[in-house]
C-alpha cells in the first residue's frame, strides 16, 4: 500500500490499484481456512512458502503440529517471508525518495521499471 501511495499522485489514481492488492489479503485469509480443513493438502504445503499467505498458514499449521523432524519447513518458511519482506522495503524506498520528491506526476511504468534500476 505504501509502495502504491508514494508512486500515485492523487488518491483516486491510487484506489484503482488497492483492489488486486485486496484480493491478495482475501486469498491469504482463505488460504487459512483452507488449512484448517486440509492441513495435509498439497495446496496447504504450498501456501505456507508463499510470503502473503505464509502468516495465516504457518499459525494454523503450528497450532495443528508439524510432524517430526518438520522444524526445517517452518525455518524455511520464515526465511523466505523475511527476505521478501526486506525485497519489499527495498523496492518501496527506492519509490519513497523519486515518487514523494517529484510532484505532479502520474506513474508509469517505464518511470516505475526507471525507479527501480536506481536512475
Amino acid at each position: 500500500f505504501s509502495l502504491i501511495g508514494a508512486g500515485l499522485g492523487s488518491e483516486s489514481d491510487g484506489q484503482q490499484f488497492s483492489i488486486p492488492l485486496l484480493f491478495i489479503l482475501m486469498f491469504s485469509l482463505y488460504s487459512g481456512y483452507f488449512t484448517v480443513i486440509y492441513p495435509e493438502s498439497g495446496f496447504s504445503d504450498l501456501c505456507q512458502f508463499i510470503p502473503f499467505t505464509s502468516p495465516v498458514v504457518v499459525m494454523v499449521k503450528l497450532c495443528q503440529g508439524y510432524p517430526e523432524g518438520g522444524a526445517y519447513l517452518l525455518v524455511l518458511s520464515l526465511l523466505i517471508l523475511f527476505l521478501s519482506s526486506i525485497v519489499m522495503l527495498l523496492l518501496a524506498n527506492r519509490v519513497y525518495k523519486k515518487g514523494i520528491l517529484e510532484f505532479g506526476h502520474s506513474l508509469s511504468t517505464l518511470k516505475f521499471f526507471s525507479w527501480m534500476k536506481g536512475d
